[in-house]
């Protein structure tokens, strides 16, 4: 898998539903920075790479863009 190219979310949300992805291709097609801090995650916090922890990953980089809107910052 060419983990270089990256897709505009809505591109990755339609590969999610039609079941072409899975939690770690959205995370790998997302970006060279989620690609380097879902990395830096799994290490942190002793995490396998994988669909679960790319999951957890995903939501946890909503948390962290809903609690920077909240601050303004988004």
């Amino acid at each position: 898998m060419d983990k270089s190219v990256f897709y505009p979310e809505e591109i990755l949300i339609a590969k999610m539903e039609s079941g072409e992805y899975g939690w770690l291709d959205y995370v790998n097609h997302h970006s060279a920075e989620w690609q380097d801090e879902y990395i830096r995650y799994c290490r942190d916090n002793g995490l396998t790479i994988g669909d679960a922890s790319a999951a957890e990953f995903v939501q946890f980089k909503g948390e962290e863009l809903e609690a920077a809107m909240e601050r303004g910052d988004a």
